[in-house]
């Protein structure tokens, strides 16, 4: 198997996200991956031939440009096609922030994606990796890179898959993360009652809009605890909360502790 790897062992005990492998895997006709029920997600962008993807009983065949996307918990069968093995860059992704991610983004159930704009963002991960240790700097740096793929392909999911009304209230959400939207305010920009508004962003997103929000807050100030030295006062007021007791609370029962001591466990990894 002709492959350029990059493990990061040494995952912290409970740790939400840990990227546990990147790399390359260059043209191979041998090459083939059947992982049973993956304890990671996985996500690859083709730079040239072909692989064939099965999930979920369905075979899906990607190409030069194409993005795939395989869960965590899922049975993962992947390969190379015959007559044109395919070379790709990849990210191995585990802990319990990975399904919550993909579903604040609405990518559950996608797989495949179209996004060859996305190959620059894919060639970041390969220059990081392959000229930097694997520290923890390097391992903040590839999370924050698939946050930002999750999040490009949950724009490109949203605009071939949601109707207008719906899209119109996710991006609303994403533009205003510095404060608190209510359903009333996002009933405003469509024209329709609250609940309606409510019943149509969890049918076409699998959330409603305030458990949306929120993933989005807390994801946003797990990164800004781990990566700046912004007061949890100053990221509470960032993400629209006026008390930083009150913003505690909710990230408490959100992440099992507090923004404070997800701070020092992260300066103690």
């Amino acid at each position: 198997m002709n492959e350029f790897l990059k493990p990061f062992p040494g995952k912290t005990e409970g740790a939400p996200l840990h990227v546990s492998l990147a790399g390359m895997t260059y043209p191979d006709f041998s090459y083939k991956i059947s992982r049973p029920n993956s304890p990671v997600c996985v996500i690859e962008f083709i730079l040239s031939g072909k692989g064939v993807i099965k999930q979920n009983g369905k075979e899906y065949t990607v190409k030069k440009g194409d993005v795939y996307l395989l869960p965590q918990g899922k049975d993962h069968i992947y390969h190379s096609h015959p007559d044109d093995p395919y070379s790709k860059i990849f990210l191995n992704v585990e802990g319990s922030l990975c399904p919550r991610l993909l579903s604040s983004f609405g990518l559950d159930g996608k797989i495949v994606f179209k996004a060859p704009e996305l190959e620059r963002v894919f060639q970041r991960i390969l220059a990081l990796i392959k000229t930097s240790p694997a520290t923890d700097s390097l391992q903040c740096a590839l999370q924050g890179i698939f946050f930002e793929i999750l999040s490009r392909l949950g724009k490109i999911s949203s605009l071939e898959s949601h109707t207008k009304e719906a899209l119109m209230l996710k991006n609303h959400l994403d533009s205003n993360l510095h404060r608190i939207v209510t359903n009333t305010e996002l009933s405003s920009l469509i024209f329709r009652c609250p609940d309606y508004c409510q019943k149509l962003f969890k049918r076409e997103f699998g959330v409603t809009p305030y458990a949306y929000q929120l993933e989005l807050k807390i994801s946003t100030a797990r990164r800004l605890l781990s990566d700046t030295k912004l007061s949890v006062q100053e990221i509470a007021t960032s993400l629209g909360y006026s008390d930083p007791h009150y913003f505690s609370s909710i990230f408490r029962k959100k992440c099992g502790c507090s923004p404070m001591s997800l701070r020092k466990t992260n300066a103690l990894s």
